[in-house]
């Protein structure tokens, strides 16, 4: 399905996945900002350096799913070849 079919069939969803993935994306910018320095050993509230790396690599994980789900959206084939596959002179049974 191209991206412009997804957009044509369920704008609303293709809608919310790019928003989602936008919201996503300022989150982890604000969780990055939030992660006291490693260096200067200043520490929030609640706040440690290993939380916020996990966040992190949660959020990141997020955005790649996220875009590996828009390149499946944006694939120009849908659908994988026929099957059974057609006799290309290799062992034909007879």
């Amino acid at each position: 399905m191209s991206l412009r079919t997804a957009a044509k069939r369920a704008p609303i969803l293709l809608a919310g996945v790019v928003l989602f993935g936008a919201w996503v994306a300022l989150n982890l910018f604000r969780v990055f900002d939030a992660i006291p320095s490693l260096w200067t050993g200043g520490t929030g509230v609640g706040q440690t350096l290993l939380g916020g790396l996990v966040g992190l690599l949660v959020m990141l994980t997020v955005v790649v799913l996220l875009v590996g789900l828009y390149s499946a959206i944006s694939e120009s084939s849908p659908a994988p070849e026929s099957f059974p596959p057609t006799d290309s002179g290799l062992g034909s049974n007879r």
